[in-house]
């Protein structure tokens, strides 16, 4: 009987460990199934002030990613993304 839970927990555990995707060309292996903007720079290296974290998608337009905004790292495929510095219109 023992043997049987033991199968049944292994079988509940086919998530995978970890999530890989990509941040400004680099690979990551990320923890979690989800991950935010402010993550994403974290693994930037880059000043969260001063750069916008994007996520790369099919087509003329990607997707820009606030700092609190959640990205869903469970579809199939590694995940892109890449940083870009803010351009700011202060005069």
């Amino acid at each position: 009987m023992k043997h049987e839970h033991e199968k049944k927990h292994d079988d509940h555990e086919k998530r995978p460990e970890t999530y890989h995707i990509l941040v400004d060309h680099r690979p990551h292996d990320w923890p979690k199934p989800e991950i935010t903007g402010v993550e994403i720079k974290q693994l930037a290296g880059v000043d969260n002030q001063t750069f916008d974290a994007w996520q790369d998608v099919p087509g003329p337009e990607d997707k820009l990613i606030a700092d609190t905004d959640t990205v869903d790292l469970t579809c199939k495929g590694t995940e892109k993304f890449f940083t870009i510095k803010k351009t700011t219109t202060e005069g």
